[in-house]
């Protein structure tokens, strides 16, 4: 691919470069969450905003790498080979799919910690 195109490698491996850079940034954000987690409140600020930021991660992983699969399918017309590079994007979906679900459980964090910081204020 990179005698052919210079710009079809660049592009294809920065794509890989920027999905693995991601996940291993996500995960690093829930090692840190599971970390400084308190677990006999957990419902506070730094947890609410530590997965909300898991969500975007996760979100944005699924779609950069459903944009990465459709780009190197639609070169595969221009002759080249995709061969061993579509294993970085295969789970595209799944990570969409989860980033939308931890999305969800980062808004119900949310109201846990607006009704904990009521119920503190109220005792």
């Amino acid at each position: 691919m990179y005698k052919e195109s210079r710009l079809a490698f660049f592009g294809t491996y920065s794509f890989i470069l920027i999905i693995s850079i991601s996940k291993a940034c996500l995960f690093y954000i829930v090692i840190n969450l599971m970390h400084k987690m308190d677990r006999l409140k957990p419902f506070n600020n730094f947890v609410s905003r530590q997965i909300l930021l898991i969500s975007y991660f996760t979100l944005s992983i699924g779609l950069l790498s459903y944009i990465a699969k459709n780009l190197v399918n639609n070169l595969t017309h221009y002759g080249f080979v995709p061969d061993n590079i579509n294993q970085f994007w295969v789970d595209s979906e799944a990570f969409i799919l989860m980033g939308a679900v931890i999305y969800i459980i980062a808004t119900i964090f949310k109201k846990g910690v607006a009704i904990q910081n009521e119920n503190d204020l109220t005792v």
